[in-house]
């Protein structure tokens, strides 16, 4: 269904257009009945004003939001790996004389509130495939780019990462230290994973790459699931240390969770890179101070959100032709002090 127009409501509302623009605009001369009526039509059929249009013509500096549908809402800056990349977001922003908000839609997922701020356009981390948010997106009609969603739509716009080829560097360069026995602590759920569409999955895909040319069996029994944060990360490290008879080393699809992973063996004792070799995956800022210092995949967090956010306000200035809407960025690896080769009994 097309997006309704200001012509649409006046319609529905049997009231002039120019009495609709008073009541959006909160000008002019109208009753409280009829702003009730004008609101209540707007909110049920999802009307949008075409601010992006207008403000840019006025010159008036324009908003977009960056959306994080796992996220409780208020809390997407408490993870270092959103700081760095709503710097690079606003960066490109700024640069662009446009404004953004940030969000996270775990706990609430309604997103009318966007409409009533007359957001202009949408970065979305980490949107599913056929799920209702996904739909609720989509439904805004808004410009929108999706980074790290991995979404079949040869027409949307996305900003990912070689998610694949990151693991598989690392698990390779583990096996080359000598560690043929290596627990994971995956991004998210295993059930996750059964689904092309997901971050976890296309790292999996890596780590049993990597095993295969190797000749490595994979063993399931190492995977531990679900460790998005750094708490997930500390309470893991008891995991591992069950699985201490058969493994020598751990990769972290998170640096955070390798940082808590860390901690949690300082506290148990275990040495790391003496007993336990630890990778993670991002490089955040903080990994090069980490003691020891965090080999890890880097990825370039605050590039991926100038590169996102270029694209998105590409789109709401028509400026780009578009042929290129899947943007994949490189990764490469950074070795510090946590990982060591096999001792030898």
């Amino acid at each position: 269904m097309d997006r309704p127009t200001i012509k649409d409501i006046a319609k529905l509302a049997n009231v002039s257009i120019g009495t609709v623009s008073n009541v959006i605009n909160g000008k002019g001369r109208f009753s409280e009945e009829t702003r009730k009526k004008i609101e209540k039509i707007i909110k049920q059929s999802n009307y949008m004003p075409n601010v992006a249009a207008r403000s840019l013509r006025d010159k008036i500096n324009p908003l977009i939001a960056m959306v994080v549908p796992y996220a409780p809402r208020g809390k997407v800056l408490d993870n270092p790996f959103f700081s760095q990349l709503v710097s690079g977001v606003e960066s490109g922003a700024r640069d662009r004389k446009f404004h953004v908000i940030f969000t996270g839609e775990k706990d609430e997922p309604d997103l009318s509130y966007l409409l009533e701020k007359n957001i202009n356009g949408l970065i979305v981390f980490g949107a599913n495939e056929n799920t209702e948010f996904l739909d609720d997106i989509q439904k805004l009609q808004l410009p929108t780019v999706y980074m790290d969603s991995y979404l079949s739509d040869p027409d949307l716009y996305q900003v990912g990462l070689n998610d694949e080829m990151g693991v598989y560097l690392g698990t390779k360069y583990l096996i080359s230290l000598g560690h043929r026995s290596i627990v994971v602590i995956s991004y998210g759920w295993l059930g996750d994973a059964e689904h092309t569409g997901s971050v976890n999955h296309c790292r999996l895909l890596g780590y049993r790459k990597a095993l295969e040319e190797a000749g490595i069996p994979f063993n399931q029994d190492l995977v531990i699931e679900g460790a998005f944060s750094v708490e997930d990360g500390y309470h893991a490290a008891q995991q591992v240390l069950q699985l201490r008879d058969q493994a020598t080393a751990c990769f972290a699809f998170s640096d955070i969770a390798a940082m808590g992973l860390i901690k949690g063996f300082y506290d148990l004792n275990i040495s790391v890179p003496d007993d336990f070799s630890v990778m993670g995956f991002d490089d955040l800022y903080f990994s090069e101070y980490l003691t020891p210092g965090l080999t890890t995949v880097r990825q370039d967090i605050y590039g991926r959100g100038q590169a996102a956010v270029k694209l998105l306000i590409d789109q709401i200035e028509n400026k780009n032709d578009l042929e290129d809407k899947q943007i994949i960025c490189p990764v490469s690896l950074k070795v510090r002090q946590s990982t060591a080769a096999v001792r030898k009994p």
